[in-house]
């Protein structure tokens, strides 16, 4: 049995009996064994129905590896369930078992369960398995206060988004929305076929759903999202360095010219638009978790895709993302794109997840032109 010894495992285990399963042994009527997978960066954990290997198959699903290692690990142990080998990635195993009249999971023993990256925003996810693999379903259940809202959020957005009748990507369907006491929780669907793969790098089908997001959804920016960025600033200000707390006002202050001078377009945004939101089949995305997703300045998309990828970062330089983001969604506007930069890098201070080299460019996109001079 799998020992319950490393920092946070136990905790994510006592959360699963909010949804009415425990943990019990292989003696236990009605006990089923998943195997235990650990991230190797961050503590966070999936759990495995060792139930046959569609089921298997199906909770790797869950996994999108970014790095080479992940990758040809997954691949590993893919190739192994196929082939019917398990005792190599399944020696760390935890038998579950359903609370008698108190399991909320219809057929729960062949779910998979992700205990989510810690933080604030974290969020276990049950992977619910139908009797065809077509019929797969997710449980997103909040961990926080703050958790909470995002779920909220995303709910809002999925049904939101829906409305627009994107031919570009498929999307999930809000199937369901409650609490676990003081724990929102949604279900949705997972419209995502096995021909749909992960996208590593921008692709057709990315500039697509961008474009057609754009062309939907698109408006002049309000000062409302100058305030809810102050309101960030305000929440995160006693966990600011001294460096980033001066960069912060300066980068707020700019944000505020610009915007009582210029119009800066905008349009919804998914928010986290990244490789492991998303999957791809030929020109067509499926894009998930939006929990996210606001209305933001135009761009703001595909600046994250680049940034969160590493695609854009080797030095620091602003001017060849202004250059693009100037050229591919703000008419030449150099207020526009330089707007959209600055706003974006200081959401990732305030969140505390600023990129590599964000605050060198944040330092050098305030170098103020004489027009931002007070």
């Amino acid at each position: 049995m799998f020992p319950v010894t490393q920092p946070g495992f136990a905790g994510f285990i006592e959360e699963l009996e909010l949804l009415g399963i425990e943990r019990g042994t292989a003696a236990d009527p009605g006990a089923t064994a998943f195997a235990v997978l650990r991230a190797a960066s961050v503590q966070r954990w999936l759990l495995v129905p060792l139930l046959g290997r569609a089921a298997v198959a199906d909770a790797l699903r869950m996994l999108t590896p970014m790095s080479r290692r992940a990758r040809l690990a997954k691949s590993a142990v893919l190739a192994l369930n196929g082939a019917g080998l398990r005792p190599v990635w399944t020696r760390n195993r935890i038998y579950l078992k359903a609370r008698a009249h108190a399991s909320c999971l219809h057929s729960w023993p062949s779910a998979a369960f992700f205990s989510g990256t810690p933080g604030p925003e974290r969020k276990i996810t049950v992977q619910l398995r139908g009797a065809h693999s077509r019929e797969n379903a997710y449980l997103k259940l909040a961990c926080s206060p703050h958790a909470n809202t995002l779920i909220a959020n995303e709910v809002r957005a999925l049904r939101s988004v829906r409305k627009l009748d994107l031919s570009s990507a498929l999307l999930p369907s809000v199937l369901g929305y409650t609490r676990f006491g003081p724990r929102r929780a949604y279900i949705c669907s997972d419209e995502t076929r096995p021909d749909f793969k992960p996208a590593r790098t921008l692709g057709q089908g990315h500039s697509g759903f961008l474009d057609e997001m754009a062309a939907k959804t698109a408006a002049p920016l309000s000062g409302q999202f100058l305030y809810g960025l102050q309101q960030q600033h305000a929440a995160a200000a006693k966990s600011l360095l001294p460096a980033s707390t001066d960069l912060a006002a300066r980068g707020l202050e700019t944000l505020r010219r610009i915007l009582a001078r210029s119009t800066v377009p905008a349009a919804l945004a998914h928010g986290d638009f990244t490789p492991w939101n998303c999957t791809a089949t030929g020109a067509r995305l499926y894009v998930f978790d939006w929990e996210l997703s606001a209305r933001r300045p135009l761009g703001w998309d595909h600046l994250h895709f680049l940034l969160s990828t590493g695609a854009a970062l080797p030095s620091g330089d602003p001017a060849p993302l202004l250059r693009l983001m100037q050229a591919r969604w703000h008419r030449g506007s150099p207020d526009g794109a330089r707007f959209l930069l600055i706003a974006y890098l200081l959401d990732r201070i305030f969140r505390g997840n600023a990129c590599p080299a964000g605050p060198v460019m944040l330092q050098r996109l305030l170098a103020a032109p004489a027009q931002d001079a007070a």
